[in-house]
């Protein structure tokens, strides 16, 4: 049996990123916030997590990444444990691997662009699809 850590959000920047650098290897990090809402037809309910990202995509992120902005993350599960004040702490981050810039349309629509790769010669567009 294999295991499988895959996640994906699409939701609005909380705060905006920190970028901070891991001492004695100038490998920078990205941490900031993502709301995360789900509708039904009596109510809404927002899920708030906290998303971690290393290397290029951070320095990317604490350039073009701010407090508001759609984003869609494609990453993995993490779990921290830490001690503060003689207490041990711990929570769930996600570690974002993949991070792309939406723009929202009409109707609450998205529409998505990849941030940190360019696009793919001949990829099609919603259009070309023949169904």
């Amino acid at each position: 049996m294999g295991f499988l850590n895959k996640v994906m959000l699409l939701g609005n920047v909380t705060r905006n990123p920190e970028v901070r650098f891991i001492p004695g290897r100038d490998l920078p990090v990205a941490k900031f916030g993502l709301a995360v809402t789900r509708k039904t037809k009596d109510r809404e309910e927002t899920c708030f997590i906290d998303i971690v990202t290393f290397g290029k995509t951070a320095e990317m992120c604490g350039e073009y990444v701010t407090k508001g902005m759609p984003l869609l993350i494609e990453g993995r599960l993490n779990y921290s444990t830490w001690e503060a004040d003689g207490q041990k702490r711990s929570k769930h981050e996600v570690v974002a691997e993949n991070i792309q810039f939406v723009s929202r349309r009409e109707k609450g629509e998205y529409s998505g662009s990849n941030a940190f790769e360019e696009p793919m010669p001949g990829s099609m567009d919603e259009d070309d699809i023949p169904f």
